[in-house]
């Protein structure tokens, strides 16, 4: 069996890895709120490419020689399947910092206030 040879332009795992994340981020985004992306005129390919300082045919050939060698691709898919949670792990933290700020804020704003003479003395 020939595989595809690498491209001339080969970009690696680490920038392969980036560029699927940012793709997959994105669709999935697009799918969440389609009219965004149209309001903003953002193109997905083209931001990626633009991103990458790369174009659909240099890609589309990184792409192919991922796909054609399977070991590459599982490592690859492992590094996008890494960054993911990295990033599912962030917005985590994030979500419950938030939801600490807002227990917190509730929680003093349902308190009554207490007449400093009530207070217990040291």
């Amino acid at each position: 069996m020939k595989y595809l040879d690498r491209p001339e332009d080969f970009y690696g795992d680490d920038k392969m890895a980036d560029i699927l994340t940012d793709l997959y981020l994105m669709e999935a985004a697009m799918t969440t709120d389609r009219g965004m992306f149209t309001d903003l005129k953002v193109l997905p390919n083209e931001y990626i490419y633009k991103k990458y300082d790369t174009d659909s045919l240099t890609f589309k050939e990184n792409l192919f020689y991922y796909s054609d060698n399977v070991e590459d691709y599982q490592v690859l898919m492992e590094k996008v399947k890494e960054k993911m949670n990295v990033i599912k792990d962030s917005i985590t933290v994030r979500e419950q910092r938030d939801l600490k700020k807002k227990e917190e804020m509730y929680r003093s704003e349902s308190e009554p206030l207490r007449d400093p003479d009530d207070l217990p003395e040291n």
